[in-house]
């Protein structure tokens, strides 16, 4: 770490203090203020992209992000032997509280007026876009694919796991194939035609931990999966997670979806394929996913409660899409 520090004391033209470890980054206090310092798991060329497109939400009026601090020779990371890593402005916040209502419309409000000062972004020369217009229809059926697979494990297997999977993966299944039906009709290509011809970009990890309050505001880091993609993408997966807070309570989506629409216009369309991005069976497939292909570090008895949690949610889940094709279709 020593040589680290010297490395980004001199390409940075700071003189740092201290060194703190915090989770995945490390603080530095240094002589221009506290940093956020990163070692990066993106290429550099997507660290244009990402830099490009913080810079282009500063200049289109906002700037409560964590825009990256160029070295003296203007570039928005260091390559060394060690990885690469970016510098940013350590910015002083709590999380984003799902529980609460306020901080939820206060996200909400964030990132309408993100997505607004997203449009017109033209990547920078030498970057690597992300851009997943167009592939929803074929995301929606890769997972439908992964599900039928796990279907055939999980009827071979004799765990918890595999029984609490066989009694609900048809259910999940044919929500999926709705959802799939639904992205798969003509007007998709048109609110696809018409984000590509805004140059609309998504923030694509909306959550939590990288929405921040702070005295007031709200400030927005972590664009490391920022690509171009529908904007209601970031809308669904803010309004899941406050869902699972609630049940699913259509009058609290209500909320979040009027509140976003008073700073962002919401078409027809994207309610529409708004409901199909909350229709599919997200939770589901990734937690047996996790369980069947990757065997991440949980517990047996945490997958196990987290499939319980997702079949507790049907009946409050089948009754919210109702309501939501009720009220906005």
């Amino acid at each position: 770490m020593q040589q680290i520090d010297l490395d980004i004391g001199r390409q940075y033209d700071l003189k740092i203090k201290n060194v703190v470890p915090f989770r995945n980054v490390i603080i530095l206090n240094t002589d221009k203020g506290k940093k956020l310092l990163k070692k990066e798991n993106i290429s550099p060329g997507r660290i244009l992209f990402v830099h490009g497109a913080k810079e282009h939400l500063n200049a289109n009026g906002f700037k409560n992000i964590d825009r990256y601090v160029c070295t003296v020779d203007g570039n928005p990371y260091i390559d060394s032997d060690q990885g690469c890593f970016t510098l940013a402005d350590f910015i002083e916040g709590s999380e984003c509280d799902f529980d609460e209502t306020q901080d939820v419309l206060a996200a909400t409000v964030a990132l309408a007026k993100l997505h607004s000062a997203t449009k017109g972004y033209n990547p920078p020369a030498g970057s690597y876009s992300k851009n997943d217009l167009g592939k929803l229809p074929d995301i929606f059926k890769k997972r439908l694919d992964e599900i039928r697979k796990i279907k055939r494990i999980a009827s071979k297997g004799k765990t918890k796991i595999d029984f609490l999977v066989l009694n609900y993966v048809d259910y999940f299944y044919n929500q999926g194939f709705e959802a799939l039906k639904g992205v798969s009709r003509p007007e998709y290509n048109l609110i696809v035609e018409e984000t590509r011809k805004q140059k609309i970009f998504c923030h694509c990890d909306y959550n939590h931990y990288n929405v921040l309050m702070t005295d007031g505001e709200v400030a927005v880091t972590n664009f490391s999966q920022c690509r171009f993609e529908l904007k209601v993408y970031d809308l669904a997966n803010l309004i899941r997670r406050k869902m699972r807070k609630c049940n699913w309570d259509i009058g609290e989506a209500s909320r979040i979806i009027e509140t976003y629409g008073s700073h962002e216009e919401l078409s027809r369309l994207d309610l529409l394929f708004l409901f199909y991005f909350l229709q599919f069976p997200q939770k589901f497939w990734r937690v047996i996913n996790r369980y069947y292909n990757s065997r991440k570090s949980w517990s047996e008895k945490i997958y196990s409660a987290k499939l319980t949690e997702v079949a507790e949610e049907i009946p409050y889940h089948s009754l919210f899409l109702s309501n939501y094709a009720k009220k906005f279709l």
